[in-house]
């Protein structure tokens, strides 16, 4: 009984929570207005209300019963049927208004005998806060309001825009068991939300910022990438998966290792998506299942590639093991794209995929060092899943290469391949194997050869 959970309606969430939050318990969602809190408050309420337990939602001085009911229609979650059956809005404020803020815990217990609600919501609780007078008052009101919620066994959420410098001057947080942060921010005219565990007493849960989105159906949250556990009966898987470039594979002993990161780096027109392209179909021939994950070019234009080198995209992406994951780089967010990855990578059973590019990724976050976190994160979890990863990376220089990247990306990758163009009357492309850990490699640079007919590694043109 003490780890019963209550689950909010959002599978992400509960595994941020550890499964959700404890029953019998006093809870705080806090946030600036329109962060979401309302909804994250309904969103619970509706995944939880039934005939053996029943909702409580209680509205105060911040927003009319009937604005809050309208409001909650608008989204999936929202069950008419429940309305007044299982799920019951009761107008708090008028209540107290009338008979004073005093009353407020004889008021709750009038409808928790009522009721007899397991779940309840005060929304917004704060706004009564606004109505005491002083300090001692205050602790005296909440102390009886905690005394009858946690008598008769409910999971309650106060709900309130709270700043942070409150959490150390209101009683309410003292006694909640779990404080929900949540808050928008922005950068230029691009603005995110985000959600973070303050507290959960006698429990873990995932740390750092959490992004959501508010859709149709509510709160949509995408957890924090985090480094996976190390496996304590770690074995290296030595097979080798080929690159389906005719001559790539014998500058890398007939491929990469099963489960490794590579990056390949080159300027544009380089090569790069070329590459990206041949690396999941060679897997797609193979029946290894490959996601191509882009942020550039869409399903429409990297099917025209396709059939420049005469293969059938439609029959590709039909067979299941050829997959086009396209999302905008505009208002991308990195947790976002790592939750879609990581749930198509396990449900289609997938062992190669292709980031194209790093670059578009970094410009989706706002601080560097979680971007270096999460590259670092997405690295470990491909290689304990044993899927091989080739990452594609932008360089800004035709020629001369002073660095591969700036966010330690070539320290994380097990490979580098790094793409060129010779100088000369006649621009020609070139690969060179900078980097292979564990494994040994060619060390010459290559002419690579790109026509209708495929790429091809042409050894016959190495300068000696």
């Amino acid at each position: 009984m003490a780890n019963e959970r209550l689950k909010t309606g959002n599978a992400a969430l509960d595994q941020v929570l550890s499964g959700g939050f404890p029953i019998n318990t006093i809870n705080v969602v806090m946030g600036a207005p329109g962060t979401g809190k309302t909804i994250l408050a309904e969103q619970m309420v509706f995944a939880n209300a039934s005939e053996d337990a029943p909702a409580l939602y209680l509205t105060t001085l911040s927003e009319p019963l009937d604005k809050f009911i309208r409001h909650g229609q608008s989204y999936g979650f929202f069950d008419s049927a429940k309305v007044g059956q299982t799920v019951f809005y009761e107008d708090l404020g008028m209540m107290v208004r009338e008979r004073g803020i005093g009353a407020l815990a004889e008021i709750v217990t009038e409808m928790l005998i009522q009721r007899k609600p397991r779940l309840i919501v005060i929304d917004s609780f704060k706004a009564l806060n606004e109505l005491i007078e002083t300090p001692h008052e205050r602790r005296t009101i909440l102390f009886d309001l905690a005394s009858v919620l946690t008598a008769y066994r409910c999971t309650t959420f106060l709900i309130g825009e709270y700043a942070d410098e409150m959490m150390t001057n209101l009683p309410e947080f003292a006694i909640a068991d779990a404080i929900l942060l949540l808050l928008k921010h922005a950068t230029g005219v691009r603005e995110q939300r985000f959600l973070k565990v303050e507290k959960l007493r006698a429990s873990s849960s995932i740390p750092g910022m959490h992004a959501f989105n508010i859709s149709a159906d509510g709160i949509v949250l995408f957890p924090r990438l985090v480094t996976p556990p190390a496996s304590p009966l770690y074995t290296a898987n030595i097979e080798r998966v080929n690159t389906g470039i005719t001559g790539l594979d014998d500058m890398i002993e007939k491929g990469f290792w099963r489960g490794s990161t590579t990056l390949v780096a080159g300027p544009t027109g380089s090569g790069k998506t070329i590459i990206g392209l041949h690396f999941i179909r060679e897997g797609a021939l193979s029946n290894e299942p490959g996601v191509y994950v882009g942020f550039q070019e869409n399903p429409v234009q990297l099917s025209r590639v396709m059939r420049n080198f005469d293969w059938d995209p439609k029959a590709l992406l039909e067979n299941g093991s050829f997959e086009l994951m396209y999302r905008s780089p505009v208002e991308m967010q990195l947790d976002s794209v790592a939750t879609e990855l990581i749930t198509r990578v396990r449900e289609g059973h997938v062992k190669r995929v292709v980031i194209d590019a790093i670059g578009d990724l970094k410009k989706s976050s706002s601080d560097k060092q979680r971007f270096s976190d999460f590259m670092y994160a997405l690295t470990q979890w491909f290689a304990t899943e044993n899927v091989t990863c080739l990452w594609l990376y932008e360089l800004q220089n035709l020629f001369d290469v002073p660095r591969i990247s700036d966010e330690e990306i070539s320290n994380m990758s097990d490979n580098i391949v790094l793409l060129h163009f010779s100088r000369g009357t006649e621009m020609a492309r070139t690969i060179r194997i900078i980097k292979t850990r564990g494994s040994s490699h060619d060390h010459w640079e290559h002419t690579l050869d790109i026509s209708n007919a495929g790429v091809v590694v042409n050894k016959s043109k190495n300068k000696e």
